[in-house]
This record gives structure tokens, C-alpha cells and sequence, in this order.
């Protein structure tokens, strides 16, 4: 299995812990009260939307992902979204190991 898929299989696996934020308002919220560890913003995802979070995340020291599509998050976490965020250091940083494989 390629580290891709197993990125994508850890954001199923924190929606069924509920260690996921998913939605743009609720990601915002939860990143601005310092509640979130990594940010997952689809690709795709309007260039507006791309440069605010950007740099939302650098105004509150998050780290950012954009490696993924809406279709690919969206399937991964059972739900349409294009933003999502990881509200456990654990499995942030799990994610971020695969990345780095």
C-alpha cells in the first residue's frame, strides 16, 4: 500500500475517532482557537479559498496539506468536503511521517 492511500486511510480512521474537524467554518473556528494540528485543503479547492487558509495557518503556526483532491478527501472521510482538519497531534504527526517515506 502505497503512503498515499495510507494518508487517506488515517483521515477515515480519525473521523471514526472523531479526531477530524471537516467543513470551512468549522475548521476556522478550531484553528483559531489553537484546537487543530494539521490542515487537509483540497487541490482543487477555489485559489481564494487555497490563499486563505494558507495563510490562516501561517498566522497560527498549522501545518498545511494540499497533496489530495476533493473527490480523494471526500471519499476518504464519507462526507463532500474540500477542508478538513486533524485535532490530534498523534495522528498529525502520523500523517506527516507517511509524507516523508
Amino acid at each position: 500500500m502505497s503512503n498515499r492511500q495510507k494518508q487517506l486511510n488515517l483521515l477515515g480512521l480519525a473521523t471514526r475517532a472523531r479526531n477530524l474537524i471537516s467543513g470551512d467554518e468549522l475548521v476556522t473556528k478550531a484553528i483559531k482557537q489553537g484546537k487543530v494540528h494539521l490542515v487537509i485543503c483540497a487541490n482543487d479547492a477555489s485559489a481564494s479559498t487555497l490563499e486563505r487558509y494558507d495563510a490562516m495557518c501561517q498566522r497560527y503556526n498549522v501545518a498545511l496539506d494540499t497533496s489530495f483532491s476533493r473527490m480523494e478527501i471526500s471519499q476518504a472521510i464519507g462526507k463532500s468536503r474540500s477542508i478538513c482538519a486533524m485535532n490530534n497531534q498523534g495522528m498529525a504527526n502520523k500523517f506527516h511521517e507517511y509524507n516523508t517515506k
